[in-house]
């Protein structure tokens, strides 16, 4: 089940709109934001334009399966405490790669829109190259940056500076290895 919460929009200034997204997720939680500042602003702000929660994610695979009454004694029947090992792990291997494709379909979703020129991520760090690589291709381009870090529960000008933290970083550190 999944819990999708449009935010109250904030109409910003239309000659100062920003076509930057930036999209911070984990397996049981996305949040985008769009990049803009208005004219008697300082510093561009962030504004939540999509939330979707993954309930999925926090639950129990024995709360999702139904059929609570039919279950087999684990040790009983001729299954091994292996078989139900490997069946666990089959089951979580499967409700991961379907929850990271729901993440992956509302990032692309949200790049498809022309207006949108470049995205950064922050994608939670067991789950970012497989996120991204189930990203399309028209929707990768439009990614700049990616942060394998859970920032998905991080306030806004607290992500704002996450981002300008490592872009910071990797400039300083490609300038040192070319003084080498």
């Amino acid at each position: 089940m999944t819990t999708m919460r449009s935010p109250k929009t904030v109409t910003p200034d239309p000659h100062a709109m920003s076509s930057k997204l930036v999209i911070a997720a984990n397996l049981g939680l996305l949040r985008a934001y769009r990049e803009f500042q208005r004219r008697a602003d300082i510093e561009p702000h962030l504004e939540l334009i999509k939330e979707l929660k993954l309930q999925a994610a926090h639950e129990k695979i024995s709360d999702q399966v139904s059929d609570k009454a039919g279950r087999f004694p684990r040790h009983g029947f001729g299954i091994s405490a292996s078989d139900s090992a490997n069946a666990r792990r089959n089951r979580d291997a499967e409700q991961q790669r379907r929850l990271i494709k729901r993440l992956a379909e509302t990032v692309n979703e949200l790049l498809v829109d022309e207006s949108v020129d470049e995205c950064r991520l922050a994608i939670s760090a067991p789950i970012h190259r497989q996120l991204l690589d189930a990203l399309d291709h028209r929707a990768r381009e439009k990614v700049t940056q990616v942060l394998a870090s859970d920032l998905a529960g991080t306030n806004p000008q607290s992500l704002k500076v996450h981002f300008e933290e490592a872009s910071s970083e990797s400039t300083s550190s490609s300038r040192g290895s070319r003084a080498r």
